[in-house]
């Protein structure tokens, strides 16, 4: 799915959201390694984001593809600061009207509204296709992430227990959500 929207962060600064595109593809690796050197919420670290530029501008195009796929960055004037992402679960019929999606920010842009505006264009996105159902896991310690799904309607309906076991043998549970797109409409 191919998208694009201009706008503002809130301490007014230009904002690109758009699809990503192959030529992203390093930039959108560095992105994901430093996220995941800033925060301990993603699935990997930093020194695990070994996806070479070739294999991640075959995901981005894939996703551009895709019908009820999208890879979203938001550029400012200092470059890419975020990626959301929107997939389907599960190929099969039975899981056809769901698809998972995540937000990935840069430490140096959080409070300026771009995780609020990633979320949003998802939603907006899934919209305009058959989707019914957006869902997503969340480190249970991520307060930040979480009061910002719950502002979309997002709502908890299960646990994870040590879904993430970290280097030093300390574990994080993570918390399931939904959003009902029927609700939206």
């Amino acid at each position: 799915m191919k998208f694009r929207r201009d706008m503002q962060t809130k301490d007014g600064a230009a904002l690109t959201l758009r699809s990503l595109h192959a030529q992203d593809a390093q930039t959108m690796i560095r992105v994901c390694r430093q996220v995941a050197g800033e925060t301990l919420n993603m699935m990997r670290y930093a020194d695990e984001w070994t996806i070479s530029p070739e294999k991640q501008a075959e995901t981005i195009l894939k996703a551009e593809q895709g019908e009820k796929e999208l890879l979203l960055g938001a550029f400012t004037a200092e470059g890419l600061a975020g990626i959301a992402n929107m997939r389907p679960v599960h190929p099969g019929d039975r899981a056809r009207h769901r698809a998972g999606v995540g937000i990935a920010v840069l430490k140096a842009h959080w409070g300026r509204g771009i995780g609020t505006a990633l979320m949003q264009t998802l939603i907006d996105a899934a919209g305009q296709t058959a989707l019914e159902q957006l869902e997503l896991d969340v480190v249970s310690t991520n307060s930040r992430a979480i009061r910002l799904y719950e502002r979309f309607g997002f709502e908890a309906f299960g646990r994870h227990p040590r879904m993430m076991k970290y280097r030093d043998d300390t574990y994080a549970d993570t918390i399931l959500m939904a959003l009902d797109l029927r609700r939206t409409r």
